[in-house]
């Protein structure tokens, strides 16, 4: 069978064969029903896989889905249901999905963040609710107070409320923990020039500069149950998504920071993505949502 992992639980639990004997030895049992259904699951929750990774979005959530009918407490099952149906345009769905998920492991990192990152999308298809995703982003981290995925995200959200002070200190606490993030080093220099402080602007556009050239992404979120791979459990988990963190509010603007920093020769440009940000600012604070923009 394909599924290599499952069929060895399901062996785990036959009676060990007799050996050495002829025609007359004993057939083994057949597979308990609880076996079969384990096998089944982990038969669905591994084609739901190959369809994601194949882009197949309306397949894989399917999948998913009849996965979650032999087990509906499965984690990565919720998660990149939720997942997948936000590539459909199903904010809806996504919440539910993301929303079961934390219910299921109130401790899931990823689960917050991905809600939150839902309630912050630059997609105007979908819901911006600035406290919502405020209330998710700080609960991602304090559950993964390392990552840096959450930090930034969460500055993103204060910058559009106005808090731009707050936003800032955000920015350098995640481009301390996290200095190759182009995210938090161009953000926090954007803040810093709109703050009339050319000298740190500059620090942070030559950080930024640096962190842009090294290819790092910010580090987002933990894969199968926020566990770290290695063992069994890891052995199982699906392969994480590109972008833990979602499409990012100032997602564009600060494609061309890192963009603009890559050249090589030329000094770090301030201008250009501070503008951008502003501009990009003005607009999300337009389109925000109350609380209720996403019906129950």
């Amino acid at each position: 069978m394909r599924t290599g992992h499952a069929l060895a639980l399901v062996l785990a639990g036959l009676p060990a064969l007799r050996c050495g004997r002829g025609p007359g030895a004993e057939p083994p049992p057949a597979i308990t029903a609880e076996q079969a259904r384990v096998l089944e699951f982990w038969e669905r929750f591994r084609e739901a896989t190959a369809r994601r990774i194949g882009r197949d979005c309306v397949a894989a959530a399917g999948l998913y889905r009849k996965a979650l009918e032999l087990d509906p407490r499965h984690e990565d099952s919720l998660y990149y249901l939720g997942q997948c149906q936000r590539e459909l345009g199903q904010p809806v769905g996504a919440r539910r999905s993301f929303e079961r998920l934390i219910e299921v492991n109130p401790h899931s990192g990823r689960g917050h963040l991905a809600l939150g990152a839902l309630f912050a999308s630059p997609d105007p298809a979908e819901p911006l609710d600035l406290a919502r995703a405020e209330e998710q982003f700080r609960l991602a981290h304090g559950i993964n107070g390392e990552e840096t995925g959450p930090m930034v995200r969460l500055a993103e959200v204060l910058i559009v409320d106005g808090r731009t002070e707050e936003a800032r200190r955000w920015l350098e606490d995640a481009a301390r923990t996290n200095p190759k993030s182009v995210e938090a080093t161009a953000l926090a220099a954007c803040l810093a020039w709109d703050a009339g402080d050319p000298a740190r602007a500059r620090a942070f556009a030559a950080k930024a500069r640096e962190a842009a050239r090294a290819e790092a992404p910010v580090k987002g979120v933990l894969s199968e149950g926020d566990r770290k791979p290695g063992g069994a459990a890891g052995r199982g988990a699906a392969p994480p998504l590109e972008n833990p963190m979602g499409r990012m509010l100032f997602g564009e603007a600060l494609a061309a920071a890192r963009d603009a920093a890559r050249r090589e020769g030329a000094p770090p440009d301030l201008v250009g993505p501070c503008r951008a940000v502003a501009r990009v600012r003005a607009e999300h604070a337009r389109r925000a949502a109350p609380p209720s923009a996403v019906t129950r």
